[in-house]
């Protein structure tokens, strides 16, 4: 079975081919990551204008690749949300157009829920775990349990992502914020400097609105010296552990007050190289199993798409004609634009 995968939810446009849901093979991305740099973030409307521009040349690409024709695909599948309701319209028409010129079946899919199922290519599916979700527009853990996500807590203000992108903006260290002070902090003491945790009223919830503060007051009292390369690693070191260490104790405490035994990370910030060792081995300590995806697809993929699109089909769900972007969508419901 080869499931046809498109993925334009932010930046990216991607498309992926599937067979069997556990063999890759393509997996194009076209990235307009260059085109936001200057802005220190993505910009909404040059996204959608990339996505436009890309859609059609990155799927010809991906059947290319795969060796495949468009009359040999068996499902498509797309991402319906969510993200930006441009870059998600261009997909999700695309993906309507060529379902029905090629009579194939459609099924849209929850971006998050396939950041999850990207770690299932090839891997048994666990009946139950706790879901982390970490990227530049969330950080969300969740309950799942036989095809059902409940949301156990989320950010109250600035996702991981965005926080390491305005902490990066505020050292002059460049866009994207995450692989620059990750690759600075590996050199750093992460005892450096002291942040005061947070305190939310959710259990689970997150807030590093607090802490991009704290950065910016430390910078003005000249704490923080960019000429200063050690300081700066040590700083950097500081600032990741700190966060990383807020993710991973509210992961293993959702897994203690749930009673789950499995942890599945994923999002762009699963690359985090603090993070993927902190949390295996925290976990690994307490008798807990995670899954972390492989560095390749913990960005936003069609990869994934496709995986989730074929996990549902396989379950006996479908999408209609009617299927819209949906911005908005949230994880938990009915959510897939399916029936």
């Amino acid at each position: 079975m080869y499931t046809l995968g498109i993925e334009t939810s932010c930046d990216e446009t991607a498309c992926a081919v599937l067979k069997n849901g556990n063999r890759i093979l393509s997996n194009v991305i076209s990235s307009s990551l260059d085109r936001h740099r200057v802005f220190g973030g993505v910009v909404p409307e040059i996204a959608a204008r990339h996505c436009l521009e890309a859609i059609d040349v990155v799927y010809q690409e991906a059947l290319k690749k795969a060796r495949v024709k468009p009359c040999d695909l068996d499902l498509i599948s797309v991402t319906q949300g969510p993200g930006l309701i441009g870059s998600i319209f261009v997909g999700v028409s695309f993906a309507k157009a060529l379902a029905f010129a090629l009579d194939c079946p459609l099924i849209a899919v929850h971006h998050l829920e396939a950041h999850l199922e990207a770690n299932f290519i090839g891997r048994l599916k666990p009946s139950s775990f706790i879901g982390l979700i970490v990227s530049g527009g969330h950080t969300t853990l969740v309950r799942y349990q036989k095809w059902r996500y409940q949301v156990l807590g989320e950010t109250v203000d600035d996702a991981i992502g965005e926080a390491y992108d305005k902490v990066a903006r505020l050292l002059d260290l460049g866009y994207p914020g995450g692989p620059v002070i990750d690759r600075f902090a590996r050199r750093g003491n992460p005892k450096a400097f002291e942040f005061t945790k947070p305190k939310q009223e959710g259990r689970f919830d997150f807030s590093f609105s607090g802490i991009k503060t704290a950065v910016f007051h430390l910078q003005q009292r000249g704490a923080v010296s960019l000429r200063e390369r050690r300081t700066l690693e040590n700083f950097c070191a500081s600032f990741q552990e700190t966060v990383m260490r807020w993710i991973v104790d509210k992961t293993l405490l959702a897994c203690r007050e749930e009673g789950i035994q499995c942890i599945v990370v994923g999002g762009g910030v699963s690359a985090n190289s603090r993070l993927r060792a902190l949390l295996s081995e925290e976990a690994g300590v307490r008798g807990i199993k995670v899954f972390l995806p492989p560095l390749e697809l913990t960005t936003d993929n069609a990869v994934m798409v496709a995986r989730l699109g074929y996990s549902l089909f396989r379950k006996g769900m479908r999408s209609d004609f009617q299927v819209a972007a949906d911005p908005s969508l949230k994880i938990g419901g009915n959510g897939h634009g399916t029936s």
